[in-house]
């Protein structure tokens, strides 16, 4: 998984120890999955015999999700060397542009695909991220932080022109990506203060 924001915004109260803001911007998160080999655990029909080896690609799946976002974002100072700030974003359009490949049947016989099927939908999301940080001196912090994404899309997998024979249709698909986690997170502040002390 890949992927990056760019906002612009504003502090619209802001205080001796806090501020609380507004953005708003663009995010584009990228997920891959593949899948290596195949054993047959059941019959009819008998789609993995012989055994796939470990080694081959058999399947594909690449989502690029697109998002148009607004929030706002607080930070408040817990002490001298203590921050804490918390982004939370309400996604009101997203869309999604996926691929999926089925590598092992791409090719130029009946019910053969042409190349990996195109998917698309569209929806919304939001996402919360929070984050400790400790100061250790006037240029250098370090912290720990959690997340929550959330993204939906309704969508089709568009199998038209894209099976070998066959006349076909698009295929209803509903998506939906759920990421967490927590993560550690170092920065940098280049002024006003020296980076190797003050001059």
């Amino acid at each position: 998984m890949s992927y990056g924001s760019a906002d612009l915004g504003f502090k619209l109260v802001r205080g001796g120890d806090f501020y609380i803001g507004a953005f708003a911007g663009y995010h584009f998160m990228r997920q891959s999955v593949s899948a290596y080999g195949c054993t047959q655990i059941a019959t009819n029909p008998d789609v993995c015999v012989p055994t796939i080896p470990d080694s081959i690609k058999v399947i594909s799946q690449n989502n690029n999700w697109h998002s148009l976002r607004v929030g706002i974002d607080a930070a408040v100072e817990l002490d001298r060397r203590w921050k804490l700030s918390v982004d939370a974003a309400w996604l009101p359009y997203v869309w999604l542009d996926g691929a999926d490949a089925h590598w092992l049947r791409i090719g130029t016989l009946p019910g053969d695909f042409t190349g990996p099927v195109p998917e698309d939908g569209r929806g919304w999301g939001y996402q919360i991220d929070s984050f400790l940080s400790y100061r250790v001196n006037d240029f250098f912090s370090v912290g720990l932080g959690g997340r929550y994404w959330h993204m939906q899309a309704n969508g089709h997998t568009h199998f038209e022109n894209h099976v070998v024979g066959f006349t076909t249709v698009p295929q209803v698909v509903n998506w939906k990506t759920d990421n967490y986690g927590v993560f550690l997170q170092s920065s940098v502040k280049l002024g006003p203060h020296g980076l190797f002390g003050s001059q």
